[in-house]
Protein backbone atom coordinates (compact mmCIF):
# COMPACT_ATOMS: atom_id res chain seq x y z
CA UNK A 1 0.00 0.00 0.00
CA UNK A 2 1.21 3.64 -0.98
CA UNK A 3 2.09 5.19 2.50
CA UNK A 4 2.28 9.16 0.78
CA UNK A 5 -1.64 9.22 0.80
CA UNK A 6 -1.21 8.60 4.63
CA UNK A 7 1.41 11.42 4.74
CA UNK A 8 -0.76 13.97 2.80
CA UNK A 9 -3.68 13.21 4.65
CA UNK A 10 -2.23 13.39 8.54
CA UNK A 11 -0.25 16.49 7.77
CA UNK A 12 -3.26 18.89 7.64
CA UNK A 13 -4.74 17.37 10.38
CA UNK A 14 -2.06 17.94 12.73
CA UNK A 15 -1.19 21.25 11.31
CA UNK A 16 -5.11 22.15 11.22
CA UNK A 17 -5.12 21.14 15.12
CA UNK A 18 -2.08 23.47 16.05
CA UNK A 19 -3.90 26.03 13.73
CA UNK A 20 -6.60 26.06 15.58
CA UNK A 21 -4.66 26.67 18.88
CA UNK A 22 -2.66 29.13 17.55
CA UNK A 23 -6.05 30.81 16.20
CA UNK A 24 -6.55 30.84 20.03
CA UNK A 25 -3.67 32.59 21.21
CA UNK A 26 -4.25 35.64 18.31
CA UNK A 27 -8.28 35.63 20.48
CA UNK A 28 -5.91 36.55 23.52
CA UNK A 29 -4.05 38.98 21.47
CA UNK A 30 -6.83 40.81 20.81
CA UNK A 31 -9.15 40.11 22.74
CA UNK A 32 -8.57 43.14 25.91
CA UNK A 33 -9.42 46.71 23.77
CA UNK A 34 -13.01 44.87 23.11
CA UNK A 35 -13.39 44.00 27.29
CA UNK A 36 -12.22 47.44 28.39
CA UNK A 37 -14.87 49.49 29.40
CA UNK A 38 -16.01 46.02 31.54
CA UNK A 39 -12.59 45.94 33.26
CA UNK A 40 -13.12 49.44 33.97
CA UNK A 41 -16.45 48.75 35.84
CA UNK A 42 -14.48 45.59 37.25
CA UNK A 43 -11.27 46.99 38.88
CA UNK A 44 -11.34 50.53 38.15
CA UNK A 45 -8.48 50.56 35.18
CA UNK A 46 -7.70 53.49 33.68
CA UNK A 47 -6.29 53.76 30.50
CA UNK A 48 -2.85 52.55 31.48
CA UNK A 49 -3.62 50.13 33.49
CA UNK A 50 -5.13 48.56 30.99
CA UNK A 51 -2.58 49.40 28.29
CA UNK A 52 -0.30 47.39 30.41
CA UNK A 53 -2.94 45.01 31.08
CA UNK A 54 -2.58 43.78 27.41
CA UNK A 55 1.26 44.49 27.45
CA UNK A 56 1.38 41.67 29.77
CA UNK A 57 0.59 39.36 26.81
CA UNK A 58 3.38 40.71 24.30
CA UNK A 59 6.10 41.32 27.31
CA UNK A 60 5.71 37.29 27.46
CA UNK A 61 5.95 36.79 23.95
CA UNK A 62 9.17 38.73 23.90
CA UNK A 63 11.02 37.16 26.44
CA UNK A 64 9.60 34.06 25.10
CA UNK A 65 10.78 33.94 21.37
CA UNK A 66 14.44 33.16 21.37
CA UNK A 67 13.70 29.78 24.18
CA UNK A 68 10.77 29.10 22.34
CA UNK A 69 13.10 28.23 18.94
CA UNK A 70 15.78 26.82 21.09
CA UNK A 71 12.95 24.08 22.76
CA UNK A 72 11.23 23.21 19.70
CA UNK A 73 14.54 22.26 17.78
CA UNK A 74 15.24 19.70 21.32
CA UNK A 75 12.30 18.68 22.36
CA UNK A 76 10.29 19.12 19.51
CA UNK A 77 6.92 21.08 18.83
CA UNK A 78 4.36 18.53 19.95
CA UNK A 79 5.77 18.78 23.46
CA UNK A 80 6.06 22.12 23.45
CA UNK A 81 3.00 22.72 22.31
CA UNK A 82 1.19 20.63 24.31
CA UNK A 83 2.32 22.22 27.31
CA UNK A 84 1.96 25.73 26.12
CA UNK A 85 -1.58 24.97 25.53
CA UNK A 86 -1.89 23.99 28.62
CA UNK A 87 -1.04 26.69 30.26
CA UNK A 88 -2.88 28.84 28.27
CA UNK A 89 -6.01 27.00 29.21
CA UNK A 90 -4.79 27.17 32.90
CA UNK A 91 -4.20 30.75 32.85
CA UNK A 92 -7.11 31.72 30.81
CA UNK A 93 -9.68 30.45 33.40
CA UNK A 94 -7.23 32.34 36.11
CA UNK A 95 -7.94 35.14 34.46
CA UNK A 96 -11.60 34.70 34.63
CA UNK A 97 -11.25 34.65 38.50
CA UNK A 98 -9.78 37.56 39.05
CA UNK A 99 -10.45 39.52 41.30
CA UNK A 100 -7.16 41.79 41.35
CA UNK A 101 -5.66 44.34 39.10
CA UNK A 102 -2.30 41.78 40.16
CA UNK A 103 -4.19 38.77 39.58
CA UNK A 104 -5.34 39.74 36.29
CA UNK A 105 -1.69 40.54 35.42
CA UNK A 106 -0.65 37.42 36.19
CA UNK A 107 -3.45 35.43 34.45
CA UNK A 108 -2.35 37.74 31.11
CA UNK A 109 1.27 37.01 31.29
CA UNK A 110 0.67 33.26 31.77
CA UNK A 111 -1.68 33.41 29.14
CA UNK A 112 1.18 34.78 27.01
CA UNK A 113 3.71 32.20 27.80
CA UNK A 114 1.44 29.64 27.00
CA UNK A 115 0.59 30.83 23.81
CA UNK A 116 3.77 32.41 22.51
CA UNK A 117 5.37 28.76 21.76
CA UNK A 118 2.37 27.67 19.46
CA UNK A 119 3.30 29.33 16.01
CA UNK A 120 7.16 28.48 15.98
CA UNK A 121 5.71 24.89 16.51
CA UNK A 122 3.53 24.86 14.06
CA UNK A 123 5.95 26.09 11.81
CA UNK A 124 8.36 22.93 13.02
CA UNK A 125 5.62 20.83 11.95
CA UNK A 126 5.08 22.72 8.23
CA UNK A 127 9.11 22.04 8.46
CA UNK A 128 8.53 18.26 9.00
CA UNK A 129 5.62 17.43 7.35
CA UNK A 130 5.26 19.56 4.01
CA UNK A 131 7.66 19.93 1.35
CA UNK A 132 10.42 21.99 1.51
CA UNK A 133 8.93 24.22 -1.54
CA UNK A 134 5.74 24.65 -0.06
CA UNK A 135 7.29 26.29 3.69
CA UNK A 136 6.40 30.19 2.48
CA UNK A 137 2.98 29.10 1.19
CA UNK A 138 1.85 27.57 4.67
CA UNK A 139 3.38 30.23 6.65
CA UNK A 140 1.63 32.70 5.09
CA UNK A 141 -1.74 30.92 5.40
CA UNK A 142 -0.77 29.87 9.20
CA UNK A 143 -0.66 34.24 9.82
CA UNK A 144 -3.77 34.35 7.75
CA UNK A 145 -5.67 31.92 9.76
CA UNK A 146 -3.66 33.40 13.01
CA UNK A 147 -5.46 36.48 11.66
CA UNK A 148 -9.33 35.23 12.17
CA UNK A 149 -8.71 34.47 15.72
CA UNK A 150 -8.12 38.27 15.85
CA UNK A 151 -11.14 38.55 14.68
CA UNK A 152 -13.13 36.56 16.58
CA UNK A 153 -11.89 38.49 19.32
CA UNK A 154 -14.04 41.66 17.91
CA UNK A 155 -17.78 41.52 17.34
CA UNK A 156 -18.25 37.46 18.52
CA UNK A 157 -16.58 38.42 22.10
CA UNK A 158 -18.97 41.27 22.08
CA UNK A 159 -21.34 39.16 21.93
CA UNK A 160 -21.00 36.36 23.73
CA UNK A 161 -19.95 38.19 26.68
CA UNK A 162 -23.05 40.52 26.61
CA UNK A 163 -24.50 36.72 27.38
CA UNK A 164 -22.41 35.46 29.83
CA UNK A 165 -19.99 38.24 30.81
CA UNK A 166 -16.46 39.11 30.14
CA UNK A 167 -15.57 36.24 32.94
CA UNK A 168 -17.71 33.44 31.77
CA UNK A 169 -16.45 34.13 27.74
CA UNK A 170 -12.46 33.70 29.14
CA UNK A 171 -13.53 30.73 31.67
CA UNK A 172 -14.99 28.98 28.38
CA UNK A 173 -12.13 29.75 26.74
CA UNK A 174 -9.89 28.22 29.20
CA UNK A 175 -11.40 25.32 28.90
CA UNK A 176 -11.55 24.62 25.65
CA UNK A 177 -8.34 25.33 25.60
CA UNK A 178 -7.29 22.17 27.52
CA UNK A 179 -9.29 20.05 25.50
CA UNK A 180 -7.87 20.86 22.40
CA UNK A 181 -4.22 20.30 24.66
CA UNK A 182 -5.65 16.94 24.63
CA UNK A 183 -6.20 16.26 21.33
CA UNK A 184 -2.93 17.53 20.71
CA UNK A 185 -1.35 15.55 22.72
CA UNK A 186 -2.84 12.35 21.55
CA UNK A 187 -2.88 13.23 17.53
CA UNK A 188 -0.34 15.78 16.66
CA UNK A 189 3.43 13.96 15.96
CA UNK A 190 6.70 15.48 15.38
CA UNK A 191 7.44 14.02 12.22
CA UNK A 192 5.92 12.01 9.69
CA UNK A 193 8.52 9.54 11.08
CA UNK A 194 7.04 9.24 13.93
CA UNK A 195 3.97 7.29 12.49
CA UNK A 196 6.81 5.03 10.95
CA UNK A 197 5.96 6.81 8.32
CA UNK A 198 9.15 8.15 5.30
CA UNK A 199 10.60 11.49 6.25
CA UNK A 200 9.04 14.53 3.51
CA UNK A 201 12.61 16.53 3.32
CA UNK A 202 15.21 14.40 4.05
CA UNK A 203 18.65 15.97 5.27
CA UNK A 204 21.79 15.20 5.31
CA UNK A 205 24.19 15.04 8.32
CA UNK A 206 24.60 18.14 10.44
CA UNK A 207 27.82 19.77 10.05
CA UNK A 208 29.04 20.63 13.40
CA UNK A 209 29.50 24.62 13.64
CA UNK A 210 32.99 25.89 15.03
CA UNK A 211 30.88 26.76 18.89
CA UNK A 212 28.14 24.43 19.77
CA UNK A 213 27.60 26.96 22.55
CA UNK A 214 24.15 28.68 22.07
CA UNK A 215 25.11 31.52 23.65
CA UNK A 216 28.30 32.30 21.62
CA UNK A 217 25.27 31.62 18.21
CA UNK A 218 23.02 33.95 19.91
CA UNK A 219 25.57 36.95 20.14
CA UNK A 220 26.87 36.24 16.77
CA UNK A 221 23.40 37.25 15.44
CA UNK A 222 22.27 40.52 17.58
CA UNK A 223 26.27 41.75 17.05
CA UNK A 224 25.37 42.05 13.10
CA UNK A 225 23.70 45.35 12.41
CA UNK A 226 21.96 44.40 9.70
CA UNK A 227 19.52 42.25 11.00
CA UNK A 228 18.22 45.31 13.21
CA UNK A 229 17.31 47.17 10.33
CA UNK A 230 14.09 45.16 9.25
CA UNK A 231 13.65 44.27 13.20
CA UNK A 232 13.46 47.74 14.08
CA UNK A 233 10.92 48.56 10.68
CA UNK A 234 8.21 45.95 11.68
CA UNK A 235 8.57 46.83 15.73
CA UNK A 236 7.73 50.63 14.79
CA UNK A 237 5.08 49.46 12.03
CA UNK A 238 3.73 46.57 13.71
CA UNK A 239 3.74 48.11 17.53
CA UNK A 240 0.93 50.89 16.13
CA UNK A 241 -1.11 48.14 14.52
CA UNK A 242 -1.63 46.09 17.86
CA UNK A 243 -2.28 48.83 19.88
CA UNK A 244 -5.01 50.12 17.44
CA UNK A 245 -6.37 46.41 17.02
CA UNK A 246 -5.63 45.01 20.24
CA UNK A 247 -5.86 47.66 22.81
CA UNK A 248 -7.20 51.36 21.88
CA UNK A 249 -8.90 51.18 18.66
CA UNK A 250 -12.57 49.86 19.63
CA UNK A 251 -12.53 52.90 22.54
CA UNK A 252 -11.25 55.50 19.87
CA UNK A 253 -13.26 54.54 17.60
CA UNK A 254 -16.77 54.66 19.76
CA UNK A 255 -15.72 58.38 21.22
CA UNK A 256 -14.46 59.84 18.68
CA UNK A 257 -17.30 59.15 16.38
CA UNK A 258 -20.01 58.09 18.19
CA UNK A 259 -20.50 54.47 16.82
CA UNK A 260 -21.52 51.85 19.17
CA UNK A 261 -18.91 48.73 20.13
CA UNK A 262 -20.62 46.37 17.79
CA UNK A 263 -19.56 48.84 15.20
CA UNK A 264 -16.45 50.05 16.28
CA UNK A 265 -15.00 46.24 16.55
CA UNK A 266 -16.37 45.62 13.00
CA UNK A 267 -14.16 47.95 11.50
CA UNK A 268 -11.36 46.76 13.37
CA UNK A 269 -12.63 42.96 11.86
CA UNK A 270 -12.00 44.57 8.32
CA UNK A 271 -8.47 45.58 9.32
CA UNK A 272 -7.66 42.57 10.09
CA UNK A 273 -8.95 40.98 6.97
CA UNK A 274 -7.30 43.19 5.45
CA UNK A 275 -3.76 42.21 7.11
CA UNK A 276 -4.28 38.39 6.55
CA UNK A 277 -5.13 38.67 3.26
CA UNK A 278 -2.10 41.58 2.34
CA UNK A 279 0.55 38.89 4.59
CA UNK A 280 -0.07 35.93 2.27
CA UNK A 281 -0.32 37.84 -1.00
CA UNK A 282 2.56 40.71 0.41
CA UNK A 283 5.25 37.76 0.72
CA UNK A 284 4.61 35.80 -2.47
CA UNK A 285 4.89 39.34 -4.03
CA UNK A 286 7.98 40.11 -2.66
CA UNK A 287 9.75 36.55 -3.29
CA UNK A 288 8.37 37.47 -7.02
CA UNK A 289 9.96 40.45 -7.67
CA UNK A 290 12.99 39.45 -5.60
CA UNK A 291 12.87 42.66 -3.62
CA UNK A 292 12.84 43.06 0.69
CA UNK A 293 13.81 47.10 0.90
CA UNK A 294 11.03 48.17 -1.45
CA UNK A 295 8.27 46.76 0.18
CA UNK A 296 9.79 48.09 3.86
CA UNK A 297 10.11 51.51 2.69
CA UNK A 298 6.63 51.51 0.76
CA UNK A 299 4.28 49.87 3.57
CA UNK A 300 5.95 51.82 6.30
CA UNK A 301 5.48 54.87 4.38
CA UNK A 302 2.45 54.10 4.56
CA UNK A 303 1.76 53.64 8.08
CA UNK A 304 3.30 56.78 8.57
CA UNK A 305 0.74 58.31 6.41
CA UNK A 306 -2.14 56.85 7.70
CA UNK A 307 -1.30 57.95 11.54
CA UNK A 308 -0.41 61.70 10.55
CA UNK A 309 -3.87 62.01 8.69
CA UNK A 310 -5.75 60.52 11.54
CA UNK A 311 -4.15 62.40 14.59
CA UNK A 312 -2.93 66.09 12.63
CA UNK A 313 -6.56 66.68 10.42
CA UNK A 314 -9.62 65.40 12.73
CA UNK A 315 -10.89 63.43 9.70
CA UNK A 316 -14.77 63.06 9.00
CA UNK A 317 -16.00 59.29 10.03
CA UNK A 318 -15.25 57.44 6.75
CA UNK A 319 -11.75 58.06 6.55
CA UNK A 320 -11.77 55.79 9.77
CA UNK A 321 -12.16 53.36 6.83
CA UNK A 322 -9.39 54.19 5.03
CA UNK A 323 -7.37 54.49 7.81
CA UNK A 324 -8.19 50.48 8.74
CA UNK A 325 -7.73 49.36 5.31
CA UNK A 326 -3.44 51.55 5.18
CA UNK A 327 -3.17 50.33 8.82
CA UNK A 328 -4.15 46.54 7.70
CA UNK A 329 -1.89 46.74 4.42
CA UNK A 330 1.18 48.32 6.17
CA UNK A 331 1.12 45.75 8.86
CA UNK A 332 2.39 43.08 6.20
CA UNK A 333 5.18 44.32 6.15
CA UNK A 334 6.34 41.37 8.53
CA UNK A 335 6.60 38.86 5.72
CA UNK A 336 9.37 40.66 4.04
CA UNK A 337 10.90 41.74 7.27
CA UNK A 338 11.19 37.94 8.61
CA UNK A 339 13.01 37.05 4.93
CA UNK A 340 15.33 40.12 5.28
CA UNK A 341 16.61 38.99 8.72
CA UNK A 342 17.08 35.56 7.90
CA UNK A 343 19.02 36.31 4.65
CA UNK A 344 20.94 38.88 6.13
CA UNK A 345 22.18 36.72 8.84
CA UNK A 346 24.72 33.91 9.04
CA UNK A 347 22.50 31.17 7.33
CA UNK A 348 23.42 28.34 10.14
CA UNK A 349 21.07 30.29 12.35
CA UNK A 350 17.96 31.42 10.83
CA UNK A 351 15.68 30.65 13.69
CA UNK A 352 17.90 32.92 15.58
CA UNK A 353 17.70 35.23 13.29
CA UNK A 354 14.26 35.49 12.71
CA UNK A 355 13.08 35.10 16.90
CA UNK A 356 15.44 38.85 16.72
CA UNK A 357 12.98 40.13 13.91
CA UNK A 358 9.96 38.70 15.83
CA UNK A 359 11.51 39.83 19.29
CA UNK A 360 11.32 43.61 18.56
CA UNK A 361 8.27 43.22 16.97
CA UNK A 362 6.28 42.27 19.92
CA UNK A 363 8.52 44.54 22.59
CA UNK A 364 7.12 47.46 20.76
CA UNK A 365 3.81 46.00 20.66
CA UNK A 366 4.29 46.20 24.76
CA UNK A 367 5.95 49.43 24.65
CA UNK A 368 3.66 51.32 22.76
CA UNK A 369 0.32 51.20 23.87
CA UNK A 370 1.67 52.06 27.61
CA UNK A 371 3.46 54.95 26.53
CA UNK A 372 -0.22 56.06 24.86
CA UNK A 373 -1.66 55.09 28.08
CA UNK A 374 0.28 57.43 30.39
CA UNK A 375 -0.50 59.94 27.23
CA UNK A 376 -4.65 59.54 27.75
CA UNK A 377 -4.23 59.89 31.55
CA UNK A 378 -2.58 63.10 31.64
CA UNK A 379 -4.43 64.72 29.00
CA UNK A 380 -7.52 63.20 30.33
CA UNK A 381 -6.44 64.63 33.99
CA UNK A 382 -6.39 67.87 32.18
CA UNK A 383 -9.50 68.30 30.29
CA UNK A 384 -8.75 67.02 27.09
CA UNK A 385 -11.95 65.37 25.48
CA UNK A 386 -11.52 61.86 25.19
CA UNK A 387 -10.75 61.60 21.51
CA UNK A 388 -8.52 64.38 21.12
CA UNK A 389 -6.60 62.70 24.50
CA UNK A 390 -6.43 59.45 22.56
CA UNK A 391 -5.29 61.82 19.20
CA UNK A 392 -2.77 62.83 21.67
CA UNK A 393 -1.63 59.29 22.49
CA UNK A 394 -1.45 57.81 18.96
CA UNK A 395 1.57 60.07 18.58
CA UNK A 396 3.97 57.30 19.50
CA UNK A 397 2.78 55.76 16.76
CA UNK A 398 3.17 58.73 14.33
CA UNK A 399 6.85 57.89 15.72
CA UNK A 400 7.33 54.41 15.52
CA UNK A 401 6.67 54.67 11.91
CA UNK A 402 9.15 57.60 10.93
CA UNK A 403 11.63 55.09 12.85
CA UNK A 404 10.60 52.33 10.99
CA UNK A 405 10.75 54.13 7.82
CA UNK A 406 13.97 55.54 8.53
CA UNK A 407 15.76 52.23 9.19
CA UNK A 408 14.08 50.73 5.91
CA UNK A 409 15.52 53.23 4.14
CA UNK A 410 18.86 52.00 5.87
CA UNK A 411 18.12 48.38 5.54
CA UNK A 412 20.22 46.25 2.95
CA UNK A 413 18.36 44.82 -0.34
CA UNK A 414 19.27 40.90 -0.13
CA UNK A 415 17.34 40.25 -3.54
CA UNK A 416 16.02 37.19 -1.80
CA UNK A 417 19.30 35.72 -1.08
CA UNK A 418 21.39 35.11 2.06
CA UNK A 419 24.11 38.15 1.66
CA UNK A 420 26.15 37.54 5.56
CA UNK A 421 29.16 37.37 3.73
CA UNK A 422 28.89 40.09 0.98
Amino acid sequence: MNEKPNIKSYRWFVWGLLIIIYLIGFFHRLSIGVIAEDLEDSFGMNAFQIANLGAMYFYAYTIMQIPTGILVDRLGARLVAVSGTVLAGIASILFSFASSITMAYAGRLLVGIGVSVVFLSALKVVTNWFPAKDFATMSGLTSFMGNMGGIFAQAPLILVAGFIGWRGSFLAMGIVTLMLAALAAVFVKNSPVDMGLPEVNPQPPQIREESGNIFYQLLEVVKNPRVWWPAIALGGVNGGFFLFSGTFGVSYITYAYGLDKIEASNIVSIMLLITAIAFVFGGKLSDTLKRRKAPLIILSALSLFAWTILIFIDPPVWYIYIFVTMLGLSSSIGAPCWSMGKEVSNPRYPAMAMSIVNGTNFLAAAVLPVICGRIIDIHTAAGAAPDAAYRSGFTVCVAGSLLALLFSILSKETKCENIHNK
